[in-house]
């Protein structure tokens, strides 16, 4: 092996190297501000502001964090995709926090999520203004009217957030998250009547499961409309 074939392989394993430092250090610093930053969301919509939390559940929500941020950085490769869409998994944990603890949905996270679909439409482009308009009724909508039919059936912060993530995720995404949302929530319901046990004031939150939904859409929502028509 000549020297300079020679030196042109160390070259190349330099730079190899050096990627995959580079690699590992984003990797690094984007788990950790993932955890820092739902760390931060744990506190300020826990009860108390996070006072008196056990600290496996934080650790556990800091893991989270750090694996949702894992997870938009490796199937989003703009920055802009990348933000935008942890920002909405930033929201949804924030409800269900919130609906958790204090059986509400604040108007303010429905409304950020609205900002989050206006400015989705540069950074996460592919949905019709149609598709969008149709995925905050596709839902909503329905779940209006039966909460006018049957009152306490569904609390007006869910209404508001199927109609606000609906505009951002559009309608295939929405109606099979809220299809998974209901049906978690059914699971779960059935299991606290089975185990004689209910939630608070009898009733049982719907928000987190409707963000779990929205979550499992988002990951495997095209997996799950191909596997329902095939």
């Amino acid at each position: 092996m000549s020297a300079e074939r020679a030196g042109e392989e160390c070259t190349n394993l330099g730079e190899i190297k050096k990627e995959l430092v580079i690699h590992l250090i984003c990797n690094i610093a984007a788990a950790a501000a993932g955890a820092a930053a739902f760390c931060m969301i744990a506190g300020y919509c826990s009860p108390g502001n996070g006072r008196g939390s056990r600290p496996l559940c934080t650790w556990i929500f800091r893991g989270t964090g750090g694996i949702t941020a894992l997870y938009c950085l490796h199937r989003y490769e703009e920055a802009g995709a990348c933000l935008t869409m942890f920002g909405f998994f930033c929201i949804l944990a924030a409800v269900t926090l919130t609906d958790l603890g204090r059986r509400e949905i604040p108007d303010m996270y429905c409304a950020a999520v609205v900002i989050l679909a206006l400015i989705s439409a540069f950074t996460l482009p592919g949905l019709t203004v149609w598709e969008r308009a149709a995925g905050g009724l596709c839902v909503s909508l329905p779940f209006l009217v039966i909460a006018v039919a049957v009152p306490g059936a569904f609390g007006g912060g869910d209404v508001k957030l199927m109609a606000a993530c609906g505009l951002y995720l559009g309608i295939k995404i929405t109606a099979v998250a809220a299809a998974a949302g209901i049906l978690l929530a059914g699971c779960a319901g059935a299991g606290l009547v089975l185990s004689g046990r209910r939630g608070k004031r009898g009733v049982l939150a719907l928000g987190p499961f409707l963000c779990a939904g929205m979550t499992a859409g988002v990951i495997w929502g095209e997996q799950m409309i191909q596997w329902y028509i095939s």
